[in-house]
């Protein structure tokens, strides 16, 4: 009596194509969804490029607006045009600072909170008998 037979066989040739194709089938999604995001992140990309762009733009013409109004003819035209009797200040009252504005402008403030004279102190001893 022949107790093996081809049905084994069969059936895990079943099994193992079942599995392949299961397989095959996750790496076509993944490769499918991976595609998806490169195509996403180009589009963003896309849109960022378009906006840093945009932005430069309108930086590079706002520089310039601000080139023109910082211009002296059109200053001592906008006093006139004003009537604001604006003068140029002389050259004795201009001071050019070497170091940094604004620590310049906080140790002119805090001046008088550190000084270099020491403080008083003095302090009560009981004396014992």
């Amino acid at each position: 009596m022949k107790t093996a037979s081809s049905h084994a066989f069969v059936n895990s040739l079943v099994v193992y194509s079942l599995v392949a194709i299961g397989c095959t089938g996750s790496v076509g999604l993944g490769m499918v969804w991976s595609r998806r995001q490169i195509s996403v992140l180009a589009q963003e990309n896309k849109a960022l490029t378009t906006r840093i762009a945009e932005i430069d733009r309108l930086s590079q013409e706002l520089g310039a607006e601000i080139a023109e109004q910082q211009d002296p003819a059109t200053l001592l035209q906008r006093n006139a045009q004003l009537r604001l009797g604006l003068v140029q200040a002389s050259p004795d009252r201009q001071s050019r600072l070497t170091e940094d504005a604004a620590i310049h402008l906080a140790s002119k403030r805090n001046e008088g909170l550190y000084s270099d004279r020491g403080a008083a102190v003095s302090f009560r001893v009981a004396a014992q008998p």
